[in-house]
């Protein structure tokens, strides 16, 4: 699903819950510990006369029901969140109702009580059909049609079951459609729920077991499911044998939504749709108490205050409405975004490697960085980001969000628009990672700093060189030769490796193409493909343009691909693959053996040589001959090249001659040259083991 359909969906959840709440003909109100009106839907405001945000919520009763009220109130605890009571209420009209209230509390991180959500309905004509039913049962029947309450009876002695008319209505069902037996019954049960239902009605036909008493859904026939609350007696003879059973059902599908539909309002930020802070801090708990290893990236934008102020809060209203949809579309799979204060969101990651997560951050602050629009005007809004990671930084949820905010507020408090670790050595690690990229970002635009060198791969069985890898060196502007290990990483994440990759292809073939004017033995030349430049659909066609500007024939070209690059997209990697053989270009499956590469699908990729990891080759004194063994005659078996990356020593090349394998490359010949010092070599007739 993209995320734009989720949007879609979310949004439209949240319109239509708002809506169910507002309009619901039960009674929603919230209210905070004190008793003070947070929020009451319409009904609410209606039935009482008037707006009752700010209001007392005791204030409103009688006298006689405050007690039972406050008593209830006392008596909430997380482990006795809800409760249902019934009390008196004063109408607008004067007129005095019996109410039936089903309140939930929510309690804060350190157990205390929070706010409270109270559904109510109005159950005067249901108390009094109850009341009815005590007295006399000849009332029966207009109780039922008062309060919509159906009454049942099961009788023992006969199986037979005799419903009153509302509970048809309630069930969907006609009089000559159903069974009345308690199989027929349970098969209006829904399914999920009929093995609680059945043992219920078990547990009260034990004279000594508890009423029955149960809250389950149903399913009519035409689909519908529906909530319904039942309550019986049994009646039993002097043995102790069940007689007959009486009780009554009500339909309470309204209510439960009502319920739901508040539970997520309770949950979620009504201006954005993201998760609020309390929704935010239930789902991190939940991945906490899973063992989960987490981090926490918590982002505030810097300047929205005094934006805010200036464009008015409707226009601050859409700018964090547009910070949340691009906060949203930023995230990658498994992570979770809340707004959890004014100006400030806050991500849940999934953390693989802490050495990602500076990535990660960077991913999650880009979309700040572009100029935001409203009516017109462009508003420039960085954010800045603090990150905590579980457990080193904190172990409970509520502390790590903190250590990820007291991250956000140092980044803050030095400027900006940038992001900060709460533990100290993360924080170098990232400061040292965004200063090279900052240097490479620079290098790529600039056209400066890149070079080539080249190491020869030589004939197993002469020692001829027959062929060079183009290997990619940065000098930075201070001088600094970089370690590849160091920054072609970083070039692949940021998708730099794409705006160099033509450079690279160019410059080796162009030199490829020198040597050979130069009057040096003809080679082939092998560069390396990133993945991301191996998805570029036009690849190809640029691998095409630079053999022409060359001059250099295409089956003097190896394009180096990986096997992990292989298994994103089959089709789509066959079709590249196919065109790269119709320009004529040679093709290498480079590091093969560390992949995830399937040998049903190697045997259908175009290849010409195979390159043994360079890990297999140093690991021959610790058993891996075997291995080596089994990749050269797989090279053998598909009719491909073998070559053998990371020969250091004599016994590894006379191992790997000996079992056929093609052609070697390694420190034990020569390590990486830059060009001149290449043509020395290329000039030899032979290159002996030691270089």
């Amino acid at each position: 699903m993209t995320a734009g359909t989720d949007d879609r969906e979310d949004g439209g959840d949240a319109i239509r819950y708002r809506d169910i709440v507002e309009h619901h003909p039960f009674l929603v109100v919230c209210y905070r510990p004190d008793t003070t009106i947070l929020y009451a839907n319409a009904t609410a405001a209606d039935f009482f006369g008037g707006p009752l945000v700010g209001r007392r919520w005791l204030e409103l009763l009688p006298q006689e029901a405050r007690t039972a009220n406050r008593r209830q109130l006392a008596d909430y605890a997380p482990d006795r969140p809800s409760a249902t009571i019934e009390s008196p209420a004063p109408r607008a009209d004067g007129a005095l109702r019996w109410l039936q209230w089903n309140t939930r509390a929510f309690f804060d991180a350190d157990g205390r009580l929070a706010h409270l959500q109270s559904v109510g309905a109005d159950v005067t004509e249901a108390r009094e059909a109850r009341l009815a039913l005590e007295r006399s049962e000849a009332e029966l029947a207009e109780a039922q049609q008062i309060a919509h309450l159906g009454s049942w009876v099961s009788d023992f002695t006969t199986d037979e079951i005799r419903w009153s008319d509302e509970v048809y209505r309630i069930f969907g069902l006609e009089r000559d459609e159903w069974g009345a037996t308690h199989e027929a019954f349970l098969q209006a049960v829904h399914p999920d729920d009929r093995e609680r239902v059945q043992r219920a009605v078990e547990a009260a036909l034990d004279p000594d077991g508890p009423r029955y008493d149960i809250e389950h859904r149903i399913t009519r026939p035409d689909g519908e499911v529906r909530h319904v609350y039942q309550r019986g007696n049994v009646d039993f003879d002097e043995a102790g044998t069940p007689l007959r059973m009486a009780g009554v059902v009500l339909d309470i599908t309204e209510r439960r939504e009502a319920e739901q539909a508040l539970d997520y309002l309770g949950r979620h930020d009504a201006l954005t749709e993201l998760a609020n802070r309390t929704g935010f801090l239930q789902r991190l708990e939940a991945a906490l108490a899973e063992g989960d290893e987490v981090a926490v990236v918590q982002l505030g934008l810097d300047r929205f205050r005094t934006l805010n102020e200036g464009i008015g809060h409707a226009g601050g209203d859409a700018l964090l409405q547009q910070a949340a949809r691009r906060l949203e579309n930023s995230l990658a799979a498994g992570e979770e975004a809340a707004r959890v204060g004014g100006d400030e969101f806050a991500v849940l990651v999934p953390v693989r490697d802490e050495s990602e997560l500076t990535l990660t951050a960077e991913r999650l602050l880009r979309p700040f960085r572009t100029l935001f629009e409203h009516r017109g005007a462009e508003y420039y809004l960085p954010a800045s980001a603090g990150v905590a990671v579980a457990p080193g930084d904190a172990t409970d949820a509520a502390a790590l969000l903190q250590c990820a905010a007291a991250a956000m507020n140092r980044c803050k408090g030095e400027g900006g628009n940038g992001l900060r670790f709460h533990d100290r050595e993360l924080n170098d690690h990232a400061r040292a990672r965004i200063t090279l990229e900052a240097k490479l970002r620079r290098a790529v635009e600039q056209g400066e700093g890149f070079f080539l060198h080249f190491q020869p791969m030589v004939e197993a069985t002469t020692r001829r060189i027959t062929g060079a890898e183009a290997l990619l060196r940065w000098c930075d502007d201070a001088g600094e030769v970089h370690s590849p290990g160091s920054f072609i990483p970083i070039l692949e994440q940021t998708g730099l490796i794409t705006d160099l990759g033509r450079w690279i292809l160019a410059n080796a073939c162009h030199q490829c193409r020198a040597w050979r004017k130069a009057g040096l033995p003809p080679i082939r030349m092998a560069v390396n493909l990133a993945a991301p430049q191996f998805r570029d659909p036009a690849i190809a066609e640029t691998v095409e343009e630079v053999l022409g500007e060359a001059g250099l024939a295409a089956g003097d070209l190896e394009l180096e691909v990986t096997e992990r690059m292989l298994m994103t997209d089959v089709p789509g990697v066959m079709q590249t693959l196919g065109q790269f053989r119709e320009i004529g270009a040679r093709l290498s499956l480079d590091d093969f053996g560390t992949g995830y590469s399937s040998l049903a699908y190697l045997r259908h990729f175009p290849f010409d040589s195979l390159k043994i990891d360079r890990a297999f080759v140093g690991d021959l004194d610790n058993g891996g001959g075997p291995l080596v063994r089994a990749i050269l005659g797989l090279g053998e078996s598909l009719g491909v090249e073998t070559v053998a990356e990371g020969v250091e020593e004599p016994h590894e090349c006379e191992f790997l001659e000996r079992h056929g394998c093609h052609a070697l490359q390694g420190f034990l010949f020569a390590r990486p040259q830059p060009p001149a010092t290449f043509a020395d070599l290329l000039a030899r007739p032979a290159l002996r083991a030691d270089g």
